[in-house]
């Protein structure tokens, strides 16, 4: 039996590996139906809508400042915000799906995964003086988790 740490989590975008996230995490709910009846002396529920929600943190970070290079924040970002027309017009592209896939994995045999179709809900961005420039991601997901190898199986 072993533990895993934070230093076995992984986080994809579709196919490609996030650099330097710090944490990722997930949750899940569900709403529940009342059933009881006039007369009934307990109160009786049926399973109702679930709901899954999310957030990570990433340190903002370029792997080549080459230019046109891309930081691991623009999938994120793509997703959550669109530039583009005039201002204050209020017509641009609507916000995509993602594949987010988190992992926790201790080598090449042990990979746990839950990935979920999500829509970005929040984008905060961080850069303060002594600190790593970072972001907080929240996330939706689209429908139940797929997926999923190892975590929940």
């Amino acid at each position: 039996m072993g533990f895993y740490s934070g230093r076995d989590g992984e986080l994809y975008v579709g196919s490609s590996k996030q650099a330097k996230v710090q944490s990722w995490s997930f949750s899940s709910s569900m709403a529940v139906l009342e059933t009881t009846s006039l007369g009934d002396t307990d109160r009786t529920l049926k399973a109702g809508v679930r709901s899954y929600s999310g957030s990570c943190r990433l340190f903002y970070y370029v792997a080549a400042p080459a230019a046109g290079a891309n930081s691991n924040l623009h999938e994120f970002l793509i997703a959550a915000m669109k530039t583009g027309g005039s201002a204050g017009d209020g017509d641009n592209d609507a916000s995509p799906e993602i594949v987010l896939t988190m992992r926790m994995t201790t080598g090449s045999t042990d990979i746990r995964d839950i990935q979920f179709s999500v829509f970005i809900t929040g984008v905060s961005m961080n850069n303060a003086v002594g600190e790593v420039a970072s972001a907080d991601i929240s996330w939706e997901a689209n429908g139940a988790p797929y997926g999923s190898t190892g975590l929940i199986d």
